[in-house]
C-alpha cells in the first residue's frame, strides 16, 4: 500500500471476507456506528456501479495486507481523493478490485 495514504477505504464486501462475517453483518455494524461507511461511484465494465466503503482501521489494514500476501493479489485503486473530516484534510483511498501477482519462476 502507499505510504502517504492516510485513510484507506475498503469494499464492504471485502470487509465481510477479512472479519469472517456475512455482508448483512458488517451493513449491520455499520448502522450501529461500528464502520464508517461511503458510497462511490466506481467503474465497472463498460458502466460504472455504486459501491459501498468502509474505512479501514489497523486491524482491517493489516488483515488486508496479510490476506493479500497470503493469495498473492494486490489491490486496485481509485484515484486518491482528499477528504475533509474535522477540518482536517486528509488523503484517501478507494480500493475497488484485486488483480493476482504473476507467479515468480523460482530454479530448483
Amino acid at each position: 500500500m502507499e505510504h502517504d495514504i492516510e485513510l484507506l477505504w475498503l469494499p464492504l464486501d471485502r470487509v465481510a471476507t477479512l472479519t469472517d462475517k456475512s455482508i448483512k453483518t458488517v451493513r449491520r455494524l455499520a448502522e450501529d456506528g461500528n464502520y464508517v461507511v461511503l458510497k462511490r461511484t466506481v467503474p465497472s465494465g463498460k458502466t460504472h456501479t455504486t459501491k459501498s466503503f468502509v474505512m479501514a482501521d489497523q486491524e482491517l489494514t493489516d488483515l488486508e495486507k496479510a490476506y493479500c500476501r497470503i493469495h498473492r493479489m494486490r489491490p486496485i485503486a481509485m484515484h486518491r481523493e482528499l477528504m475533509t473530516i474535522a477540518a482536517t484534510t486528509h488523503t484517501s483511498l478507494f480500493v475497488i478490485g484485486y488483480t493476482k501477482n504473476k507467479e515468480e519462476n523460482h530454479a530448483g
